[in-house]
């Protein structure tokens, strides 16, 4: 198939090249990346330097001018924002084509006191492997972190316990200026503000440079950066109103923060940094209900009360770069951060157990069950990258990141029965400091309109647990160690991977080709049993992308891959936890990865003032992980994870942003899947099979008013969906923001109203149910309504300007 698709497309660009008489052609390029730069504008100018044609580059960079006469000289103008000009003089002979390869723009040196640049860039660009979309546009998420940006991208969604789906997918990598973490997708989007990001590129299908992890693909957060000379500061304060609704819990939410970047470029050297800290509490209340059976008894626990968050984050990252020759350059790059969370489930329980032969009740009793989680951890990423341009056609890069985090936290567990009759205290603590180590050296060969790039990357990580479990039933003072929840857990996981990838510009469209090998080796030792649980596997990943402009706007594309859910430690520990009162939580050492087949087709159509596009996609996997619960004790539910036999999603999605009026500004996307799970749960014998459609709608509207005012609206839905033992309910989120800017638009106030709820509309809540033959279980969580954030930013080079503060003129000349 991919044989008969590249001889299709050589055979088409063969045919366009012999019906046109003279044509020049070219793909625009960045200097110093190589990457092509779409939307530059290219002009065609005569011997007398009258316009003869012009038109902006296609999505891939590609331009193309026909019906040249023979003979004649041209001058070719390249121009796109923040970059020199360019001009090349072109003679045109008896070619009936000249193709220009590519195009290099360099970053323009103009200094940022000097020149005011006003424009905006596309907000949403498409190539073949990916969809890239600008930050500003989202701004409910000023403020916030990158997490309130990625929930808004058209096909992604974010639930109640901040885990993000993109197509229905949890199995998302996430990038930072397109370096990897060992940490999961949550707490790296949270340890990045949200006004430090200026794009966020969706990678549906990465190509083989990049890890397989993922079977969702990859977020690649873009850090903002100067384009040219100057220094450049902004400042960001937060501040949160008092809580409409608290749910009656025990501490009132604090909400505040603040964040600072700066960008400095002068010739060869470029920097950027920020600094942020964020205070963001959550009141909330859950309300459940839960049944066991075991022999003849069943128990009835129905349970209410607070469940709320206390948290907050701060750190700072720092990147530089330096172009020490035309043929060397460096890149380092410093992340530290911290993270706090307290979540405090004080939940009430009325416990009934009956005979249901007879109905006859055997006894009743009611009990609280105070409970504290604490989970905190510092963080901390060195990253080095070397460049060496060997000459025009071949370079050579070489790549290390080194990452520590310092994880740790507990969970204090209590069942109080009349208010001071302790039934069980329990007291869970953990340290789970992980090492990483990354290294990659990589070769690039420019070939004509075409590049290969082959490489080596490994990947070692190691994280030792240490667990401890202490219990006592005469108060909380006489806790003693249980050895059976109790252990110590070392967990290795080392990476070899060589890739080769190849990608080719023809006329009208961009070919990409990849082969990944990989060799994967985990290592799990459960210290207090002497117990290992190897697991090692041989594993090639194909990747293939196309981009191919059908012409007047249009563009069409076709990929596959295929991809990798790696287990995280959390997953594999198979030593016990006790989570709240009616909750035992269990890892699997022998769990198994999950391994995915992707493959997707769509158009993009370009407007005048925005584009759309509309995606087909399917997914099958195999041992997809499911997070199933069975019965432990009568009231206690045993929460593990297993793998199930295979799931499959095939679906489309729906999306695009523009101008529908000079001050209305919308976007949008629409995603439907169907979803199946199949597989056998744990001992239960019978096959269980779930099956259904899921949609998610994430839709904004932004309106620019006069004198500097504007205001928007953002709402958030996904719709119920399918697990193994159950469904997930619904969960919608709406957002309204009020702007108004001064001083230039040095300064700009914003009021947000987040979680808009007028009514009963069952916003920021979430009802999961799972049951079995034995069991039920349902829980309802209520998360705060009707958040108010006052933000103020303040760009500091322009308000320095504007302000023009006194300084000694007398002074400064005798000096």
């Amino acid at each position: 198939m991919n044989r008969f698709l590249i001889v299709t497309f050589f055979f088409l660009t063969i045919q366009t090249a012999l019906a046109q008489s003279s044509k020049l052609s070219g793909v625009v390029k960045d200097s110093l990346s190589t990457k092509a730069i779409a939307y530059a504008s290219v002009v065609l100018l005569d011997a007398s330097h009258n316009v003869v044609d012009g038109m902006i580059t296609d999505s891939l960079g590609s331009f193309n001018f026909s019906n040249l006469q023979n003979g004649k000289k041209y001058n070719l103008t390249v121009k796109f924002i923040g970059y020199k000009q360019k001009r090349l003089a072109i003679e045109i002979g008896n070619q009936k084509k000249i193709d220009l390869g590519s195009v290099l723009i360099s970053l323009a040196d103009n200094s940022l006191g000097q020149v005011t640049v006003i424009a905006s860039a596309a907000e949403q660009k498409h190539s073949g492997d990916r969809q890239t979309y600008q930050a500003s546009q989202y701004k409910n998420a000023i403020g916030g972190t990158a997490l309130d940006i990625v929930k808004n991208l058209p096909s992604a969604s974010v639930d109640a316990n901040g885990n993000i789906n993109v197509r229905g997918n949890t199995g998302i990598i996430v990038l930072i200026n397109g370096k990897p973490s060992l940490l999961d997708q949550a707490t790296i989007l949270n340890q990045i503000a949200a006004n430090d990001v200026a794009e966020v590129e969706y990678i549906t299908s990465p190509t083989a440079q990049f890890d397989p992890d993922g079977k969702g693909g990859i977020i690649n957060l873009k850090t903002k950066k100067s384009l040219t000379n100057g220094f450049a500061w902004i400042l960001n304060l937060q501040g949160g109103l008092p809580s409409i609704d608290d749910y009656d819990n025990r501490e009132s939410q604090k909400r505040f923060g603040g964040d600072i970047a700066f960008q400095y470029r002068q010739d060869k050297l470029e920097l950027n940094g920020s600094a942020n800290y964020l205070r963001n509490d959550n009141a909330g209340f859950r309300d459940g209900d839960v049944n066991t059976i075991i022999g003849d008894r069943q128990t009835f626990f129905p349970s209410k009360g607070e469940r709320s968050f206390n948290k907050y984050n701060f750190g700072i990252r720092l990147n530089g770069a330096y172009e020490i020759s035309d043929k060397h350059s460096m890149n380092l790059g410093v992340l530290a951060s911290r993270r706090f969370q307290d979540r405090v489930a004080d939940i009430h329980y009325t416990n009934r157990t009956i005979r249901p032969s007879t109905n006859q009740e055997i006894s009743r009793t009611n009990y609280f069950n105070p409970n504290l989680q604490n989970k905190q951890g510092e963080f901390y990423l060195l990253d080095f990258s070397y460049q060496y341009k060997i000459n025009a056609t071949h370079s050579l890069q070489l790549g290390a990141i080194y990452e520590y985090a310092d994880i740790y936290g507990s969970t204090k567990n209590g069942n109080i029965e009349n208010g001071n009759d302790t039934i069980q205290w329990t007291h869970n603590t953990y340290t789970n400091p992980l090492k990483g180590l990354r290294l990659s050296l990589q070769h690039s060969w420019t070939l004509e309109n075409a590049d290969l790039l082959t490489g080596y990357q490994l990947r070692n990580d190691k994280q030792k647990g240490n667990f401890e479990y202490l219990a006592s039933e005469n108060g909380r003072n006489n806790l003693e160690l249980i050895p059976e929840f109790t252990g110590k857990l070392n967990a290795t996981n080392t990476v070899h991977a060589f890739f080769s990838q190849y990608d080719h510009n023809f006329t009208n469209t961009q070919l990409s080709l990849g082969l990944r090998y990989e060799y994967y080796q985990r290592d799990l030792l459960l210290l207090n049993t002497n117990q290992e649980y190897p697991y090692a596997i041989h594993q090639l990943y194909p990747t293939f992308n196309l981009m191919h402009d059908l012409g007047s706007g249009w563009s069409w594309k076709l990929a596959a891959a295929r991809r990798v859910q790696r287990n995280n430690n959390f997953e594999l520990n198979p030593i016990p936890e006790r989570e709240h009162s009616e909750t035992l939580e269990q890892g699997d050492p022998e769990l198994l990865p999950e391994f995915t087949a992707n493959a997707e087709t769509g158009v993009v159509k370009k407007l005048d003032k925005g584009s759309i596009f509309l995606n087909a996609y399917y997914q099958h996997t195999k041992n997809p992980i499911q997070r199933v619960n069975s019965v432990y004790a009568d009231t206690i539910l045993h929460r593990v994870f297993t793998n199930a036999d295979y799931a499959s999603r095939y679906g489309v999605e729906l999306g695009g942003e523009g101008k529908v009026l000079s001050r209305l500004k919308v976007n949008g996307g629409f995603n439907l899947y169907n979803y199946k799970v199949s597989g056998q749960v744990l001992d239960y014998l019978e096959t269980r099979t779930n099956r259904d459609w899921v949609y998610s709608i994430n839709a904004g509207v932004q309106v620019d008013f006069r004198k500097n005012w504007s205001t928007g609206l953002q709402i958030n839905y996904l719709s119920e969906r399918p697990t193994v033992q159950g469904m997930d309910s619904r969960f919608v989120t709406p957002h309204f923001n009020l702007s108004k800017t001064f001083l230039k638009q040095a300064v700009t106030a914003q009021l947000q109203w987040q979680f808009i709820e007028l009514g009963d509309w069952g916003v920021n809540e979430q009802r999961i149910t799972t049951f079995s033959n034995d069991f039920y279980t349902t829980t309802n969580y209520i998360y705060e309504k009707n958040v108010f954030l006052v933000n103020l930013n303040f760009n500091l080079h322009k308000l320095n300007q504007i302000l023009k503060l006194p300084k000694s003129e007398f002074g400064e000349k005798e000096f």
